[in-house]
């Protein structure tokens, strides 16, 4: 074949024309082409041309390529133009004024018209494809696929860039496995060349139908319909005992004009494992103010809020709190220029120990989008800097809803920048030893789905979840589901302690400084103070920690005890009253975290943090005398464990004295095994009857 154009060139090519050359004649249908589709139709035929020219055989000298080459083009590309459908010219013109009317925003009269144009001529590709965008842009994907496909059979090759607006369509519906089909076909004919977003499409459709295929192990349930309404609901808060729901409503304020909403929020309680009907919260200072985006600190008493266009605020919406005092919430505080900026802050959630807090912005210096971003709080109680939580968490999409579990390392959000199902969809990250937080988790189906997963909640033991999501549009937008958490997104174990402090004597209930100290670091962790009004107050311990807890007002005695969720992980919460004792005569407290080693009398690095709050105490207090009084378990004789007991309060006295607490003020004497607080037959009691006593005197 060389020095001629083709004499011959055998039965491998002359297939390969034949069936190209049919099926031009079929697909190309429109001379009237943009010059995006032009481009695309010239590199589809460019391809074509030289996948011929690879055959082996077919050698041409490099005029011969030129000629076939030009005469490829012109049966591919003009041949078809003189074979196309026009339609008539009244057709024409009823089309144009559809797609003048669909420009303009005017989409009834846009699909009145082209409901006239299809009626004149089935045939006519273009107001087919119109027709899509018309339905697809009124919200109605269904009916925009049907005519989206019947211009790709009418011609599949002049548009073939609605594969790809067909598989966005098919996602957005949910079919899964048919934008997977399409989408790749679209890449296929494309040769990676046109929409970019294709490639995403593409591993988001893989994702989807491999998520449906293998379900996680969950069943979500909506909310009753005294929860949920025609109107949209969203899940805010659930007490640690599952026994209070906090949510938001949004409701159509009444009046003319433009429809208005405005978020308000309502409190449901449960009995006999049904949530009765709610009851809104009403704060004064929020009646003609607008509010949203609720969200508690762990013991519900810190409310942080978002609040947009409030006199005095930095921008659009800023954030807020609001402390409650007995049963009154005070007046909001607006937080400082750390956390809001003349941009866009909302949907706050702080740590369960009220050092870090955690809410979605669109400042400068993100990703793109809202981005979720974090502030520590700084000695003097103020928020330091703004810290993005980076790629792991952030997208150039938007990131949303931030949920801090109060194991203090499990963050749940929602996304629309990352590989998910479809609309937002919700995800998990964790929090490393070192700080750092992995890559973001797709919580998967069926808690995600096609439709939008806006928040979530978990309970404090990590046991349920509840989330806010639109799947269900038949009946209203956004409802507030629940669903039992798998393994895959559960938080650490967490315990908590809660309760009310009052005077033992007379019932008063008290603003007292609740500490939670680490034995093994000897820091202190955590420390609130319990409400002035109720008493009340509550707080998170970890499994894996040692921990003191004491509960101490001045005037009063300390109130001591030991959660080693180290040695004894699978200890329960515990909700009680913590009675404090006014100091007097003969007055006693036990400190249980001033122990020893078994059979020794030499002071474990656990017992100096108590043992400092108990010099404290002392020197708070110079007046008064006390005696050290040493406690052991039943383990050994009786005579072995007085003489045990007697030396160990012996060291405590010693070490008093070593930090300024005169020898005058003080006296020590062993007990053994006498009075214990608990059995002796199991380890926990034990450990309990292992103590030092402080006797008034």
């Amino acid at each position: 074949m060389e020095g001629g154009f083709g004499i011959h060139v055998g039965k491998c090519f002359i297939e390969s024309w034949s069936r190209l050359t049919l099926e031009a004649g079929c697909r190309f249908g429109s001379c009237s082409l943009s010059f995006v589709t032009f481009a695309f139709k010239i590199n589809s035929v460019k391809r074509q041309a030289l996948k011929i020219l690879s055959y082996p055989g077919f050698r041409l000298s490099p005029m011969g390529r030129w000629l076939f080459l030009l005469l490829f083009f012109f049966t591919f590309l003009l041949l078809p133009c003189l074979a196309q459908h026009r339609p008539e010219k009244k057709t024409i013109k009823l089309f144009e004024e559809a797609k003048t009317a669909y420009r303009a925003g005017n989409l009834l009269q846009a699909q009145a018209m082209l409901q006239k144009v299809l009626q004149r001529d089935t045939l006519f590709a273009e107001a087919w494809l119109l027709q899509g965008d018309v339905l697809a842009t009124a919200k109605q994907p269904a009916k925009a696929l049907g005519s989206y496909r019947k211009a790709l059979t009418l011609d599949s090759v002049s548009y073939s860039q609605a594969f790809y607006v067909v598989a966005r369509l098919e996602f957005q519906c949910g079919d899964y496995p048919a934008a997977l089909r399409d989408v790749r076909h679209f890449l296929k004919i494309s040769g990676g060349a046109g929409i970019a977003g294709a490639e995403k499409l593409l591993q988001q459709a893989a994702f989807a139908v491999k998520a449906v295929q293998n379900p996680e192990n969950t069943r979500l349930r909506r909310l009753n319909n005294s929860i949920n309404t025609s109107q949209d609901e969203y899940v805010n808060f659930v007490d640690e005992e599952q026994h209070q729901l906090i949510f938001t409503r949004k409701v159509l304020k009444p009046g003319p004009g433009k429809p208005v909403y405005k978020e308000h929020f309502f409190r449901a309680y449960r009995r006999d494992n049904a949530w009765e009907p709610p009851t809104r919260m009403r704060f004064p200072w929020d009646s003609t103010r607008s509010t949203g985006a609720l969200g508690f600190s762990v013991d519900g008493r810190n409310m942080y809020f978002t609040g947009c266009y409030w006199p005095g605020g930095f921008g659009s919406c800023d954030i807020y709190v609001s402390q409650k005092q007995g049963k009154y919430w005070q007046f909001p505080k607006h937080l400082n220029g750390n956390v809001n900026t003349p941009g866009w802050e909302a949907q706050a959630v702080v740590s369960s120990d009220n050092t870090q807090l955690f809410f979605a912005s669109k400042r400068p210096g993100g990703f793109g989008g809202s981005d979720i971003w974090m502030c520590i709080r700084q000695k003097n109680g103020r928020w330091g800097r703004a810290i993005n939580l980076g790629d792991s968490i952030n997208t150039p999409g938007d990131e949303m809803a931030p949920f801090l579990h109060a194991d203090d390392h499990t963050l749940y959000f929602s996304s629309n920048g990352r590989i998910g199902m479809g609309g937002y969809d919700l995800y998990v990250s964790r929090k490393d030893s070192a700080g750092h937080w992995s890559k973001a988790v797709n919580l998967g189906f069926p808690v995600n789905t096609k439709a939008n997963e806006l928040n979530i909640f978990v309970s404090l033991n990590g046991q349920r979840a509840w989330i806010s999501s639109d799947r269900d549009t038949a009946k209203t937008g956004f409802d507030i589901y629940s669903f039992p958490v798998f393994p895959k997104i559960r938080p650490g174990k967490v315990l908590f302690v809660k309760g009310t402090v009052q005077d033992a004597r007379n019932g008063k209930k008290l603003a007292a400084v609740v500490l939670l100290t680490n034995l093994s670091s000897g820091r202190t962790v955590d420390s609130v103070v319990s409400d002035a009004v109720t008493g009340h107050f509550l707080m998170v311990l970890r499994v894996g920690t040692n921990y003191a807890f004491n509960v101490q007002k001045s005037g009063y005695l300390i109130y001591s005890q030991n959660f080693n969720l180290k040695k004894f992980p699978n200890i329960a919460s515990e909700n009680k009253t913590f009675a404090l004792m006014p100091i007097s005569r003969n007055a006693r407290m036990s400190l249980h975290n001033i122990r020893f080693d078994f059979d020794r009398a030499t002071l474990k690095p656990s017992a100096f943090p108590e043992l400092k709050k108990l010099v404290g105490f002392l020197k708070e207090n110079p007046a008064i005398k006390v005696l050290i009084a040493g406690y052991t378990d039943n383990v050994g004789s009786n005579a072995y464990n007085l003489k045990l007991s007697q030396r160990r309060a012996k060291v405590v006295y010693g070490y008093l004295i070593s930090n300024g607490i005169p020898a005058r003020r003080l006296q020590y004497k062993g007990f053994g095994n006498t009075h214990p607080l608990s059995a002796n037959n199991s380890p926990l009691g034990r450990a309990a009857n292992r103590r030092t006593e402080i006797v008034i005197k």
